[in-house]
């Protein structure tokens, strides 16, 4: 998957700026990348938040992308369609773009790959700490369901040992 991480389109690339989305995709840091052949891109904006864009459709499902009163496309659109135009992403086929000499452009630098990484580990032990804490929650109320499957039963129920039994003696009340 190729990434591009840029601050800003440069002066030189540009088109001239038709309204304040243009404005904006050209400016604001926006990230891109491929994810996968047929024209999907991931684009994280620089608030952090990440979005799809289809740019076969020019859909994206951002606020914008997806209201319908919005008369262009978005500025995450239009983002991907300036970095494709600038040769720095994948065309939607997949295959890196050419170089005005005919060649195909060099794969994209390693330190994007690298922040690339980066942020997807970030992300995975993000989600590991939020497992954790549903498999604690989970723990919990089956503990609880525990209790009330004992009381219910009509046995004698002392919840110090419970607990004791449940968590070690530190828990005991």
């Amino acid at each position: 998957m190729a990434v591009t991480d840029s601050s800003s389109i440069q002066e030189g690339e540009q088109s001239p700026i038709v309204d304040d989305r243009d404005r904006r995709a050209r400016e604001e840091h926006m990230d891109v990348a491929l994810l996968r052949q047929g024209g999907l891109y991931e684009v994280q904006s620089e608030s952090g938040a990440r979005y799809e864009v289809d740019l076969l459709d020019r859909q994206c499902n951002c606020p914008d992308g997806e209201n319908p009163s919005t008369p262009s496309p978005c500025k995450h659109v239009r983002r991907v369609e300036l970095e494709l135009d600038g040769g720095r992403i994948p065309r939607p086929d997949g295959r890196l773009p050419q170089r005005s000499d005919g060649r195909q452009s060099e794969p994209i630098p390693r330190d994007s790959e690298v922040r690339f990484k980066s942020h997807l580990l970030s992300k995975i032990q993000r989600r590991e700490k939020e497992l954790a804490h549903l498999d604690a929650e989970v723990q919990a109320l089956q503990f609880v369901y525990d209790v009330i499957e004992e009381i219910s039963e009509g046995d004698d129920f002392d919840l110090k040992t419970a607990l004791s039994e449940e968590y070690g003696p530190a828990s005991q009340l």
